[in-house]
Formats: C-alpha cells, structure tokens, sequence
C-alpha cells in the first residue's frame, strides 16, 4: 500500500518542481551568461532517431567557437530505465518534425540550473522544441543525454529558431540585454469616479491630435471620454456632445476635414460622429443600403484612395464589407467576396483584423473563425484577393484581438484572448500563413488563463519591447507581461503585486482596460474599469523622463493606413513594426538611453522611407505624413 502512494506522490513532486521553475526567471544564469560560458555553440538539424535512441545531426552553422564535425551524435536512451521516458520525449518531438536544434558545450558554473557548479567537466545543453536537456560526453564524440531540465527555463523559455536570434544579438551587440524583470512599478492609485454602465471596451484616443491621450469607454448605454486635466481623469463627454452608443467602434477622419471623427456601430445601426470645429461632436446615420445586412462584428481604418478621407473595413457574419463615404454623407458598401464565404468548416465568423501582414506595403485581412481564419491579400487601395485559409481562429465565446510584433520582425502578429479557452499567439511566418506560438511565449504561455476579455501591445518599460496586457472577467486581476525580446515573455510580478494590494476588487474582475500614456509623460497609465463599475488610473511611477519616440499619422493624412513602422536603435537592434492608421495616438518606440533611432515605414507603391531621430532629453512624437 505504502508502495503504491510513494510514485504518484513523487510524480506530484516533479510536478511542483517543474511548475515553480517555469514561473520562475532566472536572474543568476541569463541567455548572455550561456553565452559567456559556451566554448561551442552549433545549430543543428536532426535526420531522425532511430529507436535504440541514436540520432545523428548535421551542423548547420557553428554560432560560436571551432566545430570541424559536419555531423554530431547523440545516444538520446542512454539514462537509466526510470528517466527513459525523458529522452523518448525529445525523440517524439524530432519524429513529430521539430528537427531544429542548438548545443551549447562548456564547463558551465549556471547557477539555479541542474548543472550549477559544473566541477569543470564538459556539459551540453541541447534546445530543441522548447525543451531544454542536460548531455555529458561520452568519448569526445557521442554525447549522451542525461535528462531534461526544467530549471533551464528560467534562463530561455521559448522556440528554437527564437533563441538562435537572441544568441547572434547577444554576440553581435556591445549593449545586448535580455530582462529578467519589468524594471518599472505603478505609483500609486487614483480613483477616476464609477458608471452603472455596461462597459465593452477601452482604448486612448488622440481628440484633438496633440498627443494628450484620452480614455474612450464605448457602451450601449452611452459611451464616455475622460482626459488629464492636471490633476485627475475628467468626464469630459457633456464638454463633447457625444451622444454615440457603441458596442463596435473605430476613430478616423472619414469625412476628410482633418479631424478625427468616430464611426459608431450601437447594435443595429451605424452612424458617424463627426468632430466640429469647436472640439464637439454632430452625430450622422450612415446610410450603406443592404452592405451591413449581416450585421457588424468589427470596425477597422482602412485607406480606400481617397485622399485624406478614412474609408472603414467592416467585419460581419459573412463576407467582409469594404466601406466608402460619399460628398453627399452616403456611403456605399462592397463585400470582399461575392457570394457565399469559403470558409468551409471553420464555423462561426468572427471579428476582422487589418494590417500590411505580408510586407508589401498594401493593407490584408485576416477574418477570424471560430476553428480558424481567411486571409486576403491586399491587391490595391480598398482591393483584395480571394481569401485562403489559415490558423488564425478564436475559440468559442467573448474574445478580444490585437495586433504586435512580438519577434520584432517587422510582421504583424495576432494575439486572441478569450472567455471561454486560454489564448493563441498567432507568430506571423509570412505570406499570409500564421502559427500558434503559445507554448513557445515564455511566462505567458503558462500565466495567462482563460476569462480573458481584453487585450492590447504595450511598452510597459520603455525599452523597445513590445509587451502584453490583459484584463479578464473574473477571478482575475489584470496582467502585464514584459517582453525580454525574441517573444519570450516574462510576468511583471512587481507590478502585479502592486495591484493586488493597491485594488484588491480588481481580482474580481474587470469590465475593460486600457494601457497608454493618459499624464504626457511618456510613460503607460493603466485605466481600468472595474467589474462593479469602479474607474481606476493606476499611473507608471516616472523619476526619470522616459525617453523614446512616438511615430503617428495626422487625422488628415493623405494615407489613411494601416501602415507598419519599424524601428532600430543605434546598435541595430530591430524594436519591431507597430501597425498605425491616421489619427490614431501611433507607436512608441522606448529607448533605454539617449541617442539615435531610425524610422523605416514604406507608403503602397512607394519605396522605402527612412528617418533617422536623435533623442537626448525628452521624447519626440513625429508626424510621419508632415516629413
């Protein structure tokens, strides 16, 4: 009896060991501390393994140190019976097509790691699908895997062809760092005042177009819009006149004034909010004859050729419907696809997401499913090409989608939170096609839960890295993952336990969030509503002017967008691509230290644009229709 209860109590043991070393960064034994202590860095690609555990693997390139060996050889059986089972994993996840691979060689000191100390003998560290494994060398030419370590996941936790970037950064950039922590904190509390309004969702708006960020509440009951005035978050919609009802909602200049006018879906009707001279808003309906008959899911910027003047992409229940305004206040709607959808056997339709997501400069679609996605290639302003299928889908349930560029490779990447299932990291592979990437998110692909009602891309540091936030419906408080580069990503536990102390309600849920720069200090204030209706500005402690720059389009720009931006820092480190339309308050791209920073940005049709801006004792915000 006493037998029997001894394994699964070891396996619950096990199990608890290698949770705590999941949750946990190891500040002690970074990526650059792997570096440091490898003599021999090899990206390898295994042929197969063969049954006796034997697997052979052709070098690919040598990323550091002498390898004359196009080959090397590993016994992956070679522990005993008990822990064989670890080995066999790492032979399914070659078998199974994850065949890439690093070793890293060395007499390695890596403290908090199942090797720490080393006692000056040669150890391997294989990398391959996620999974970090401990190897010893046999006769100089076999090595022999010992067992997997999850303590290893404290120093990288992510895919391989991630860590392959993250080791030439670390080698090539004087100044490379990879965070183990936020670095930032929240400074204090200030309750903004409360609404018995249903809340659906937050986002900063840029009114007037000067860069002071306001908080947008839409609500079918009544949307809301408080700003800074110096000392609090002001209701300041009376002031407005806005009398718009929103559960789907998109600003953008569609009128072609130069102002930034809100496009407002209530439900069963669409109208245009239209900003006057004086700062108040003159409400319209929209007549589109029959082009939203299947209803509205989603609203979306998009340029249609129409000089200064936004046109809107309007998710429905069936095809997508591209939507222009006419002199006369009319508009007039044209599906995507001319008749039934091919959606097949993705399910329920979903929400749409815009953005140049090949690189070609003209605006795609991405329409979600429930079991997957349709994308459409851009083909001219307001144009598209049939769709094909691919990943990108939402579950089941309430959703939230955002865009970012979480491997700052200049493609756009699609992250879904969801009610009802945990949430899917869309990695952006090129040419329309998406994977899951989840499970290779570091922290986030284990912290976050499901209940997951908002999301967005934020710079929670202000050091180039786009990082997530979260709000959730219940049971939760919102969270904030930094990025710690090559979409490896890191709970900010400080900040975390700040809110947890600071709004203890807040784990009961909340209604909406959002993340943006309310103070004008340059730094990201959290807005929260809660779930009993309490409003909340939780400011970013600043005691140094943060520094970056803002890249925008003017509300009147003669490309209404979107438009992918990218950035690099004076040491070439890619900041990634932010996805910007007219009016919208733009991307930030923080800098931890003073100094240059290079735009790229490339117009449809045009070549690419490049600006080179020297940043010393505050942040500068660039127009980039005005260059």
């Amino acid at each position: 009896m006493n037998n029997r209860r001894t394994v699964p109590l070891a396996l619950a043991l096990i199990v608890a060991l290698a949770a705590t070393a999941r949750a946990y960064i190891n500040p002690k034994f970074t990526p650059k501390d792997l570096e440091k202590d490898s003599e021999l860095i090899l990206l390898l690609e295994f042929k197969d393994a063969e049954n006796t555990g034997k697997a052979v693997a052709t070098v690919k390139k040598v990323l550091k140190g002498d390898c004359k060996d196009k080959q090397v050889t590993f016994d992956l059986l070679a522990m005993a019976e008990p822990v064989q089972a670890q080995g066999k994993e790492v032979m399914a996840t070659i078998a199974g097509g994850d065949r890439e691979a690093l070793l890293f060689a060395g007499k390695f000191e890596a403290e908090g790691t199942s090797i720490e100390g080393g006692g000056g003998k040669v150890a391997g560290l294989l990398h391959n699908g996620g999974r970090w494994s401990i190897m010893s060398l046999a006769d100089n030419k076999l090595w022999e895997m010992e067992k997997i370590d999850e303590k290893m996941l404290g120093t990288f936790s992510g895919s391989t062809d991630m860590l392959v970037r993250c080791m030439t950064y670390i080698m090539t950039d004087p100044n490379a760092d990879v965070p183990v922590e936020e670095k930032v904190e929240w400074g204090g509390k200030l309750q903004i005042g409360k609404t018995d309004r249903k809340i659906h969702a937050a986002a900063a708006v840029d009114l007037a177009g000067d860069g002071k960020l306001a908080a947008f509440l839409a609500s079918d009951a009544g949307d809301l819009v408080y700003r800074w005035n110096g000392k609090t978050m002001e209701d300041v919609t009376p002031k407005l006149a806005l009398r718009s009802t929103s559960s789907v909602f998109a600003w953008g200049d569609f009128n072609g004034d130069g102002r930034l006018d809100l496009a407002s879906w209530d439900g069963k009707q669409l109208s245009l909010h239209c900003q006057q001279a004086d700062g108040t808003f003159a409400a319209a309906t929209v007549h589109a004859g029959d082009a939203l008959k299947n209803g509205c899911l989603s609203l979306s910027v998009l340029d249609v050729g129409q000089k200064g003047k936004a046109g809107l992409l309007i998710g429905t229940k069936a095809s997508p419907v591209v939507l222009t305004f006419k002199e006369d206040g009319s508009a007039e709607g044209k599906p995507l696809v001319a008749g039934d959808l091919p959606a097949g056997d993705l399910g329920e339709a979903g929400r749409c997401v815009v953005a140049d997501f090949d690189g070609d400069s003209l605006p795609d679609v991405v329409q979600l499913f429930a079991k997957g996605g349709l994308f459409y290639k851009g083909t001219a302003a307001g144009s598209f090409a049939p769709p094909v299928k691919n990943q990108v889908g939402f579950g089941k349930g309430r959703y939230s989608v955002c865009l970012g560029d979480y491997d700052h490779d200049g493609l756009p990447d699609i992250l879904v939170v969801s009610l009802d299932g945990v949430p899917a990291l869309y990695q952006n592979l090129g040419g329309g096609k998406f994977k899951n990437m989840l499970p290779g998110s570091g922290s986030f692909g284990y912290i976050s839960k499901s209940g997951g009602i908002g999301c967005q891309t934020i710079d929670i540091s202000n050091d180039g890295r786009q990082g997530i936030f979260v709000t959730y419906a219940a049971g939760l408080a919102p969270q904030v993952f930094f990025n710690r580069g090559f979409r490896c990503f890191g709970l900010a536990r400080k900040m975390d336990a700040q809110v947890q102390a600071l709004l203890p309600q807040a784990a009961q849920g909340q209604q909406a969030g959002c993340v943006a720069d309310f103070m004008g200090r340059n730094a990201m204030d959290m807005f929260l509503v809660l779930g009993n209706g309490e409003l909340w500005l939780l400011p970013r402690r600043v005691e140094e002017t943060p520094l970056g720059v803002v890249a925008t389009l003017s509300a009147g720009s003669p490309y209404a967008g979107p438009l992918v931006v990218t950035a690099f820092d004076q040491n070439k480190r890619p900041l990634g691509g932010w996805t910007i339309s007219a009016g919208e308050p733009g991307a930030l791209f923080g800098m931890s230290e003073p100094g240059p920073l290079t735009l790229k940005w490339r117009l449809p049709g045009g070549q690419v644009q490049q600006k080179e801006v020297v940043v010393e004792g505050k942040a500068k915000r660039l127009l980039l229709d005005k260059l």
